[in-house]
């Protein structure tokens, strides 16, 4: 078969991963009825044999090359048999980047919902002044019981309901909205990476693996993380460890908590764990539609010394941390 080379433009050969990737899903269904099929795959092949007549059209070039070869075809064909996924997952990971990034860039308005739930807060304590109040890994509504059951004939009913209902609030979904408007500043700090210039510098490197869909009009990426566990003093706190925490793989995209140690308290184990971020595009042009964040953190910190008390408490939270960004569409100029 023979090679028929394509004539690029100058614009076709600044063409950035993400846009290969995007181009890639569109170029796949070669005679555009929405569904990868054999017949598409039989494009790419007369079109690598030079028997149709837009045999040298860049559309049959899957590699972006410059040249429409038996490779093309025979990279369409195992996509469409379901060999090969159409995006890789560098190629997914390059999409999802560039989309992410521009949403600084392109500053379209945006609607974002934070949902913060704590399903589990373990407490240990030693030293306390009653020795029944010395527990291992109790459930912080369960040690409040505890307290009040021995200390409550000492304390007033203000201090006791005040507990209880921490002990309640604790464990209850905490959801807030905000509403950013097109073209504002506040891009910077309300999306993900808050006050940075870019949303997202994960690698390969970074990520468990992707996935991929096209969704009528509109192509989904799906970025998965793993677990990371970083004991005392590997995990950077506090304002002074912030860029420290963007090298991290969880801070390369989302917004992770700095646990300030400056009161006193000791950070001695971090773990996050069920990362996922799903993004949402028009297929046609690109425009990041919606953005899904979503992963789990635990947090164990040693609380800080208390005066005149030997007592000392140790924290286990548990966080599941879920963020929503549901764009508006915008014209670029």
């Amino acid at each position: 078969m023979g090679a028929f080379v394509i004539s690029v433009s100058a614009g076709d050969e600044a063409l950035t991963d993400g846009e290969k990737s995007l181009m890639k899903i569109q170029l796949i269904d070669a005679n555009g009825d929405g569904a990868y099929t054999t017949n598409d795959a039989a494009a790419f092949l007369k079109a690598a044999a030079g028997i149709t007549a837009d045999a040298n059209d860049a559309k049959y070039d899957l590699d972006f090359d410059g040249v429409v070869s038996v490779s093309d075809a025979q990279q369409a064909l195992r996509i469409v048999s379901g060999i090969a996924p159409v995006l890789n997952e560098a190629e997914t990971l390059a999409l999802f980047n560039e989309k992410v990034n521009s949403v600084k860039t392109v500053r379209p308005g945006f609607q974002k919902t934070e949902t913060i739930q704590c399903p589990s807060v373990k407490v240990t304590t030693t030293g306390a002044p009653l020795s029944s109040l010395n527990v291992s890994n109790m459930e912080f509504n369960q040690y409040v019981d505890k307290v009040v059951g021995l200390l409550g004939s000492f304390m007033d009913s203000s201090q006791l309901n005040e507990m209880k209902q921490q002990a309640k609030d604790i464990y209850l979904p905490q959801t807030a909205t905000k509403t950013v408007a097109a073209r504002s500043n506040s891009h910077y700090s309300y999306f993900p990476v808050n006050n940075l210039g870019w949303s997202s510098k994960l690698t390969v490197n970074d990520i468990t693996g992707t996935t991929f869909k096209v969704e009528g009009s509109n192509v989904v990426c799906t970025i998965n993380l793993g677990e990371y566990t970083y004991i005392g003093d590997e995990y950077p706190t506090g304002s002074s460890g912030f860029s420290k925490r963007q090298s991290l793989p969880y801070g390369k995209v989302f917004n992770i908590p700095s646990l300030d140690e400056s009161d006193g308290s000791v950070v001695n184990k971090v773990q996050f764990k069920n990362g996922k971020i799903v993004l949402k595009a028009d297929l046609a042009t690109g425009d990041v539609l919606s953005v899904d964040y979503s992963y789990t953190y635990i947090c164990n910190i040693k609380s800080a010394p208390q005066e005149e008390s030997s007592m000392v408490m140790t924290t286990s939270t548990t966080a599941n941390i879920t963020d929503n960004y549901v764009m508006n569409r915008v014209t670029v100029d």
